[in-house]
């Protein structure tokens, strides 16, 4: 019979997740002296609707979170009902988007208009970027969808 250490098993936990919600990710388990971490790399443009839900589900395998006011990990999530890991990192492969940021890029410059700007080119960059990955507000994700698709 092979051991598998825990954080092995955390990121087959996680893998099993990506599968079944037919996300294609990397993932990743590490062991390092003092902790370990999985890191999730998704490989492909996902609604960012899904991201965050994803993001909620998977906190659940952290067991706690470093608190840099006191230099210390807090173990504030531990479950013995399931596989953790000290750091957990959701990421985006960005190399693989940049012809879909450009295409959004392109949306965002027809619906926009920044008035006076001193670099343009780096604001339309810049609120892209925030549409496929970071905004809270996901009222042209529908359009974006449909721009991603051209791209795929």
């Amino acid at each position: 019979m092979t051991y598998k250490s825990e954080v092995a098993r955390c990121a087959a936990e996680i893998r099993k997740i990506l599968k079944e919600k037919n996300i294609k990710a990397s993932v990743r388990s590490k062991q390092f002296s003092m902790g370990n971490s999985v890191d999730v790399e998704i490989k492909e443009i996902i609604n960012p609707e899904v991201y965050k839900a994803l993001q909620k589900e998977l906190a659940k395998y952290k067991y706690g979170h470093f608190d840099g006011m006191y230099d210390i990990y807090e173990h504030s999530n531990l479950r013995d009902d399931i596989p953790q890991t000290k750091y957990l990192t959701i990421k985006y492969d960005w190399r693989l988007h940049d012809e879909s940021v450009k295409k959004v890029e392109e949306f965002v410059r027809g619906k926009v208009n920044l008035g006076y700007s001193h670099n343009p080119d780096h604001e339309y960059n810049r609120i892209a970027n925030d549409l496929l990955y970071g905004r809270d507000d996901f009222i042209a994700w529908k359009e974006i969808e449909n721009v991603i698709k051209e791209v795929a």
